[in-house]
């Protein structure tokens, strides 16, 4: 699923946005059980219904308590450190590509250390396995995106 972006969501867009997830979860065969939202008035009561009606269940960090929601903060700072502050966002598409980008690289390629340094789509643990065994020699490839911001190196096929 995408990020979207933004410059003055409303009530009408972010009702827009979850409709979105939905169809992306049903899509995906996916099922999602919770929605960590804050208590921004953007959230009304029917986006908490929209949601409840595909049985996900709404969780609001406390009030006043901004570091509730650690991982969403966490994430919010990654995208910042780790790509926008070398960027200057000309216009809100050129922000949603560059936001696109590295959340597509930060779950597809980058290796996280709580995986093993694997990355979160990575593949299942059988294999993994099968991939440690390759041979470490043979001729590595780099694959850059965002103006070499972001690269991923792998082994080439022979």
């Amino acid at each position: 699923m995408g990020v979207a972006v933004h410059l003055s969501p409303n009530e009408d867009w972010v009702m827009q946005q979850a409709r979105n997830l939905l169809m992306w979860l049903e899509e995906a065969g996916l099922a999602a059980t919770h929605l960590i939202h804050d208590r921004d008035t953007k959230f009304t009561r029917s986006f908490d219904c929209l949601l409840d009606s595909a049985d996900i269940r709404i969780v609001k960090p406390p009030v006043m308590a901004p570091n509730a929601n650690a991982f969403a903060e966490s994430w919010i700072a990654t995208v910042r450190r780790e790509c926008l502050n070398y960027f200057i966002c000309f216009n809100l598409r050129h922000a949603d590509h560059i936001v696109q980008a590295f959340a597509s690289y930060y779950n597809e390629y980058r290796p996280h250390q709580s995986l093993g340094n694997r990355p979160l789509d990575d593949l299942s643990s059988a294999q993994v396995e099968e991939v440690e065994r390759v041979s470490p020699v043979g001729r590595i490839g780099c694959r850059s995106e965002l103006g070499g911001l972001l690269k991923h190196h792998s082994r080439l096929a022979a």
